[in-house]
Parts: structure tokens; C-alpha cells; sequence
């Protein structure tokens, strides 16, 4: 479970430019934009790879967009409720005794780290980034 693992949901061409990270939409959504890689290709009659575009993650808020609810919607995007749920779980019971499982923190531990970075992406782009 990494962060630069989540696989694209939109792409985005060379005529607008590389995506902004934050975005209001014409429907009154707000879009939040992470993982944003350039896009390689061949264009038709060439031999050669060029940039053609962007990849990235895209998460889209109908509220405004705010650490904790984009913290939220990203580990949604990758681990359910019941998913989450289950770490904990099977974590509690071997660190308890109830039932022994050392893969279970093991998975825990790995989900915690993804949280962790998932905070540290947002303090960083909350930071560098002016919204309006």
C-alpha cells in the first residue's frame, strides 16, 4: 500500500497543460489532483517517444476541500471501512494473544505508513499551493 502506487484515474493533454493540483469545477465540485506524472507516447507517424500528456489521481469533493476530507477520501479510494477494520482487528488479536498472526502487523504497520504519507502529501501541497 503506497501512495505512488494508486493507479491513475485521469489523463490530461499537452493543450491545457500539466493539471493543477487543486481545482474548482464547472459543476461546483472541487478536485484535488496527486501522483501527477508525465504521460509518454508515440504520436501517429513517428518513431520516437515525446511527453503527450499527464496521468494522475483524481479526487473530487462537492465541499470544500480540507486536509482531514481529502485525507479520508484518498485511504477510501484504497482501503474500505471493512478493510481497515480488519487490520485493526487481526492486529489486536495478536498483539492480545487471541489469535497469533505476525503478517498482521506487518499489514497494519504498512497501512499506518500509507496515513502517514497520505498526511504528509497533503501538509506539503496545502502548503505550496494557494487555493481560491
Amino acid at each position: 500500500m503506497e501512495l505512488n502506487s494508486i493507479a491513475p484515474n485521469a489523463n490530461c493533454d499537452l493543450v491545457h497543460g500539466k493539471p493543477s493540483v487543486f481545482e474548482r469545477d464547472n459543476d461546483g465540485s472541487n478536485i484535488y489532483r496527486f501522483n501527477i506524472e508525465s504521460k509518454m507516447g508515440i504520436l501517429e507517424g513517428q518513431k520516437k517517444q515525446v511527453k503527450i500528456g499527464w496521468t494522475c489521481c483524481e479526487i473530487r469533493i462537492w465541499d470544500a476541500l480540507t486536509k482531514p476530507m481529502l485525507k479520508k477520501a484518498i485511504i477510501r479510494s484504497v482501503v474500505d471501512e471493512s478493510a481497515e477494520l480488519k487490520l485493526v482487528n487481526s492486529y489486536n488479536k495478536h498483539v492480545l494473544g487471541v489469535k497469533v498472526d505476525i503478517t498482521a502487523v506487518d499489514k497494519y504497520k504498512e497501512y499506518l505508513i500509507f496515513t502517514e504519507d497520505v498526511e504528509t502529501m497533503l501538509v506539503k501541497d496545502f502548503s505550496n499551493y494557494v487555493y481560491r
